[in-house]
Order: C-alpha cells, then sequence, then structure tokens
C-alpha cells in the first residue's frame, strides 16, 4: 500500500459519507467508459465537491484525508475519525475502471449551512462556517454486500447517537451535563445527516443507519433498484467546539442580576467550561475573553425570560446572542 496521502481544508469541520453501487461486472465490463470518476460526476452535490483547498480558520480546524480515514483535527491533535469500511480498497486517482473488487475514494466538500437549532431540541452549534469531506464507495455487483461500517473515532467525552429523524449527533456525553444545579450543559459538534438513496432511474431507494456502540452502517435495499448503478450520500459536519447552557426557571431569575452573571458565569469559567470535556479549552478561552457587553446582554435577556415565564439559554462562543426557551424545570 502506499502511504496515505493527506489533503487539509479548513473547516469549522464536518464530514460526508457516499456510496456509489454499480452495475454487475458483465455489463460495467460492456460500458468502458464507466469510470469511478464519471459516476462521482452524476453523484448529488458535484457542485460542492473542492478542488481549491482552503487555508486556517479562525478555529485553527483541519480535515485531513488519508488511506484509511477522515481525521478532523487542530495543533492540539485529532478531534475525531471516521475509519473507511475495510471491505473497499482505497483509491486516490478515481480515473480508474470499476473493477470486479468494491472501491472507496474520498471527495473534500462545501458544506451547507446548518441550522441553529435541531427540531430534536438537542444543541446544535450557532452559526459557523463548516467544511464536508466524503468517501465514495463503488460496489462492482449485485452480489456485493449492501451494508457498509464506518468506524467512528472520538475523544473521551463524545457519543454518537442516532436520532429519531435516521441522522446521528456527535454530541458531549450527556453524562458530563447537568453536574450544576439548575443548569443543563449539552452540546452537538457535529451531525451526520439522515441518509439517502436512488437509483440511475432517479428512484428513491429505502435506506438507513444502525449505530452499535462507534460503529455506524449504512444498510442499502438494493433489491428495489431498478436501474444500476445506485448512489446513497449521507452527509455529516463538523460545526466546531462550543457549549450550551439551558438555566431553569430559577436560575434565570437570578441571572437577572448582572453580579450574579460575573460570579456565577465568568468568574467560575473553569467550572463551566469543565463541563464539556473535549470542548473546555474552546468554552474557558470564550468566557475568558468575555466584557461587559456580553454581561450586560445576558442580564436583559434572564430579565425578558423570566417576565415572559420563559427561561435563559446561553451558547459559549459567542455568549452575546443569548436566547429565550422553553424552560425545562
Amino acid at each position: 500500500m502506499h502511504e496515505p496521502e493527506k489533503e487539509i481544508i479548513s473547516a469549522g469541520i464536518a464530514m460526508a459519507v457516499a456510496t456509489v453501487v454499480v452495475a454487475p461486472a458483465a455489463v460495467a465490463a460492456e460500458r468502458p467508459d464507466d469510470r469511478f470518476d464519471r459516476l462521482l460526476e452524476a453523484a448529488p452535490a458535484v457542485d460542492r465537491v473542492l478542488t481549491d483547498m482552503a487555508t486556517d480558520n479562525a478555529n485553527g480546524a483541519n480535515a485531513t484525508i488519508t488511506k484509511g480515514a477522515l481525521s478532523f483535527e487542530n495543533s492540539a491533535g485529532p478531534w475525531m475519525k471516521i475509519h473507511l469500511p475495510e471491505s473497499a480498497a482505497h483509491v486516490d486517482d478515481t480515473r480508474v475502471a470499476i473493477g470486479s473488487s468494491p472501491l472507496v475514494a474520498t471527495e473534500l466538500m462545501q458544506a451547507e449551512a446548518m441550522p441553529a437549532a435541531r427540531s430534536t431540541g438537542s444543541a446544535s452549534a450557532p452559526t459557523q462556517n463548516s467544511a464536508s469531506a466524503r468517501a465514495v464507495v463503488a460496489v462492482p455487483d449485485a452480489n456485493s454486500p449492501d451494508a457498509y461500517e464506518f468506524e467512528l473515532e472520538m475523544p473521551e467525552g463524545m457519543v454518537a447517537t442516532l436520532e429519531d429523524d435516521g441522522s446521528v449527533s456527535i454530541e458531549l456525553d450527556p453524562e458530563l451535563g447537568s453536574s450544576i444545579d439548575g443548569v443543563t450543559a449539552e452540546a452537538t459538534f457535529g451531525v451526520i445527516k439522515a441518509p439517502w438513496a436512488q437509483d440511475a432511474a432517479g428512484n428513491a431507494l429505502e435506506t438507513s443507519f444502525t449505530l452499535e456502540g462507534n460503529t455506524l452502517t449504512q444498510h442499502i435495499d438494493l433489491d428495489a433498484a431498478e436501474q444500476f448503478p445506485v448512489i446513497a450520500d449521507p452527509e455529516a459536519e463538523w460545526m466546531g467546539w462550543f457549549g450550551r447552557l439551558t438555566y431553569s426557571a430559577a436560575e434565570t431569575a437570578e441571572m437577572r442580576d448582572q453580579g450574579v452573571v460575573v460570579g456565577g458565569l465568568l468568574a467560575a469559567s473553569a467550572g463551566i467550561a469543565a463541563l464539556f470535556g473535549p470542548g473546555a479549552p474552546i468554552v474557558g478561552a470564550a468566557l475568558a475573553a468575555a466584557g461587559a457587553g456580553a454581561v450586560g446582554i445576558i442580564a436583559t435577556t434572564a430579565s425578558n425570560a423570566h417576565s415572559d415565564g420563559r427561561c435563559l439559554q446561553v451558547d459559549i462562543p459567542p455568549l452575546v446572542n443569548p436566547d429565550i426557551v422553553d424552560c425545562r424545570s
């Protein structure tokens, strides 16, 4: 095997995975122009494939592609790795014909904007720039596997959660949150969107994820395909480190006092940051840099929330855009 080749892009980081299933080998042999790169040209979101690599962003975050994994990291080390399926051989140059064995190629993508909040109610990052990367698996015939495993490797304090809508959240371990009376700590660092699949005739196919521990498997209903190739493209985005604090009604009332904001949030920055596990350095730095303006905005928002019978929610960073939400308790 060749040594891993790396391509780096700036990101708030994110990752996307796609699967391509091609016709049986006998059919492929009759279509010598069906090279891997031409299959990719017909894949969704081809307009977002990056050809010019960006440089460092404000968070110093990078996505690195190697033969074995998609690695999301900064100067302090790796944040998360997505290991490619072992059942497919990695190719660097996609200008090859599909042979008799599964192949996998990787592409760096321009990410789409993520919403500021998920409908599931789990915490997601405030507006950030992010990027995406995908691993594209080419399966040579209908007798090949219809399920592909991606191992997720994350630091302690992060967990993967399969959501009701079929997506997967990469989030703060809930065991680390809710450790301060009346304050819930949570964060979603990345989201693998609900998967989709379609055959070459444009028909949507059933596809879904299963998650066992840190093994994410995409399943595709190839039997329903009317025409090959079949493509399936789940997409994930790494949204960077941040923290979200949601206050109870009683704590919201307390936070109307600017002195309480200073004492309970800014002066206690080390303890607050520690709630966010691997995201603690970013959260701690944001709290340490907070000024009087942020204190005033948080206290005013808490006052408005209390008047409405609702509760205060603060994202760190940026601190200066607190929100008013329904109380959880």
